[in-house]
């Protein structure tokens, strides 16, 4: 019997746009989600936080329905994602957008032919129209007269903002960022940060979801934040609760420390 959806996040107060519940997952003997139970509010940003192998990736994978969990439930609004086929998981995938930690652009496409791919295989727009959203979404994410040059010819920073625009393409319902700030510098790492936040302003009903690492960001655009401790959430809360927190387990991940309860 499939148990009943929860309405409201306890964290921000928000409606529950997403919600595993009581979700397991293991690859062989490696057990990586063992019962966990998350709410996604709706239009605002959460961060998953947590060790490498906490479950993090696992837990967008199947969200997306590329994976399949074990047991439990995962709704997306009131979509129950664990019973679908995979026609009906296709169809889901269109309310997300994704930026991918390496931008996963296409090397042989312009900056041009990356944005409008998705353009042209979801929508009958003609040309002068595809041309006309691509150079708006680029526009959008801080880009202007870069459509003719390759990914090789971009600075990382700016790989992340082309493959930020791919991912508005559809107007999502809801936007995944997997490790945005990966492999930049700090600077380059504040100006991703701000963008996701400016990006969230733009879209009041877009509700967000970043995996990182990166503290300071995490601190500086969540509006929750869930930690994964061995499968499970160990903490959830806003920014102000991590900062004043004197959990170990929080105390040791923010200041990434060797010492506490998280073993190496």
């Amino acid at each position: 019997m499939t148990p009943q959806r929860p309405e409201i996040d306890p964290v921000t107060g928000q409606p529950a746009a997403i919600v595993y519940q009581g979700v397991h997952k293991a690859f062989g003997r490696h057990r990586v989600l063992n019962g966990l139970d998350l709410i996604i509010p709706r239009g605002r940003i959460t961060v998953i936080i947590g060790r490498s192998g906490t479950g993090k990736s696992v837990t967008i994978k199947l969200l997306m329905g590329l994976l399949r969990p074990d047991q439990g439930h995962i709704w997306v609004g009131d979509d129950e994602l664990t019973t679908m086929h995979d026609r009906a998981l296709r169809t889901i995938r269109l309310r997300f957008g994704v930026v991918f930690q390496n931008a996963a652009l296409f090397d042989s496409m312009n900056v041009f032919e990356n944005v409008a791919f998705p353009i042209r295989e979801h929508s009958k727009l003609k040309e002068p129209a595809v041309r006309a959203k691509v150079r708006e979404l680029l526009a959008s994410v801080g880009l202007h007269d870069v459509e003719d040059k390759m990914p090789g010819d971009l600075s990382g920073g700016m790989r992340k903002r082309v493959g930020l625009a791919r991912a508005l393409v559809g107007d999502p319902e809801f936007l995944l960022y997997d490790e945005p700030t990966t492999g930049l510098d700090p600077i380059l790492t504040a100006a991703m940060d701000e963008l996701i936040a400016e990006t969230d302003g733009h879209h009041p009903n877009l509700t967000s979801v970043v995996i990182s690492h990166d503290m300071r960001a995490v601190l500086s655009i969540a509006h929750k934040i869930v930690m994964l401790n061995e499968g499970v959430v160990a903490h959830e809360g806003t920014p102000d609760y991590f900062q004043h927190s004197q959990d170990p387990l929080i105390r040791q991940f923010l200041a990434g420390s060797l010492d506490g309860p998280m073993k190496v």
